[in-house]
């Protein structure tokens, strides 16, 4: 009883959630949270002013003396977390302003929510303030924000020189030490609890929050929309193993979008930003089913496409369907079975099972991902070739095995 109603007060206690962006600096975190258009706490505001006889100084190397502004012990993290805390249960807070090019705060600011249940605390610290919040129930996720480490070199020095935080000799030195360190970085983010993720996948994973509960959800449970433009692929195979194998199911479900992402990047053999191959998706199938799959056109054959695609999910067997223009395919889907003598077919674009008749398949009527022609589609393969000439030429056979005897 008494953790029931402990239960119940964290409950009340939430006002709105927060979403922590963590990652190295420049690495586009302070961009992506502009992009989500949620109220934003910088979490860097809560760095120690300059004169602070705590700060810690690099110890080696060509910056040795100098103030070490990427050590958790430069910045306030019990003032950062209670101000992210506050925000949660009250929807408002008092926060700093901090001049990193006079290392110092130059005053105090109200961050208010207003009608938000959700903001933004994004800063190179973020992933100090991840556990505390999970277990209160006020974290609604974290993603440690991360690419390329030259870009990241790039546009972190770009910036601060833009901004004048520190004399460019200054900023190179540190900016080159920083990247070589960057996969340290990633990794106590990590370690922490955050997703890995670079911007636009961090954003296509969040839009779920921004827009929950839009399209219809699979019977399963959540929406599993894919997380980016181009992750479609990668999403129909997750699926797939998800439908035959019921362990990975409830391992990837929770963590649907980092488990696509993560599939996605496995592809190899065509550039990712492309999309996923057929190759891909063929070997994912016949992987999740333990039988060959082929390539087959749908676009000039839509009769036939369409009915070998229905035989298969008659037969308890996935298959997938490639849908684009007049001039390219453009999505993957995944069929999953059928109603009478429609199909029924997971869209990666929604989350959602569409029924799809055989009039909108041949009509080029289709609404899968906005997309309405079909192009090609990834089948089981038949009976064996030799299994299938002897079925069609029994004597011919009796024939080539005599004349083999003789």
């Amino acid at each position: 009883m008494e953790s029931l109603r402990t239960a119940s007060d964290t409950m009340r206690s939430v006002h709105a959630q927060v979403v922590v962006l963590a990652g190295p600096s420049g690495a586009g975190k302070s961009r992506l949270a502009q992009r989500l258009g949620l109220p934003v706490l910088r979490l860097d505001d809560f760095y120690k002013d300059g004169t602070d006889a705590t700060l810690p100084l690099i110890a080696d190397g060509p910056n040795r003396g100098l103030v070490d502004w990427d050590d958790p012990a430069s910045w306030h993290l019990d003032d950062a977390l209670g101000a992210v805390r506050e925000l949660c249960e009250t929807g408002r807070a008092q926060v700093p302003i901090y001049d990193i090019a006079h290392d110092g705060r130059t005053g105090w600011q109200s961050l208010d929510l207003g009608a938000h249940r959700l903001f933004v605390a994004e800063g190179i610290f973020a992933q100090d303030v991840v556990p505390a919040l999970r277990q209160a129930g006020q974290l609604a996720a974290a993603y440690c924000v991360t690419q390329w480490s030259a870009l990241t070199f790039w546009r972190r020095l770009t910036r601060d020189l833009r901004e004048r935080r520190k004399p460019p000799r200054v900023l190179i030195r540190r900016g080159l030490e920083l990247m070589r360190t960057q996969s340290r970085v990633v990794g106590r983010c990590a370690a922490r609890g955050c997703t890995v993720a670079t911007p636009s996948e961090a954003y296509g994973l969040l839009r779920h929050l921004l827009t929950p509960g839009s399209g219809p959800a699979m019977p399963w449970g959540p929406t599993l929309r894919q997380p980016d433009g181009v992750s479609c692929g990668a999403a129909s195979a997750v699926v797939a193993r998800m439908l035959r194998d019921q362990e990975y199911a409830a391992e990837a479900l929770p963590r649907f979008g980092p488990e696509v992402l993560a599939v996605h990047r496995s592809f190899r053999g065509w550039p990712r930003r492309w999309g996923t191959a057929y190759w891909s998706v063929e070997h994912r199938l016949a992987l999740a089913e333990g039988c060959r799959y082929v390539l087959r056109p749908a676009y000039l054959g839509a009769g036939r496409a369409f009915d070998r695609l229905h035989a298969a999910a008659s037969s308890g067997r996935l298959a997938a369907l490639y849908v684009g223009t007049r001039s390219l395919p453009k999505h993957v889907t995944l069929v999953v079975g059928v109603r009478g003598t429609d199909l029924r077919i997971y869209d990666p674009a929604d989350g959602a099972l569409h029924t799809v008749s055989t009039q909108d398949f041949t009509g080029a009527t289709l609404t899968l991902g906005g997309w309405r022609r079909p192009w090609t589609i990834v089948v089981p393969a038949g009976q064996d070739r030799r299994r299938r000439y002897r079925a069609a030429y029994p004597s011919l056979i009796r024939w080539i095995s005599s004349t083999r005897r003789s």
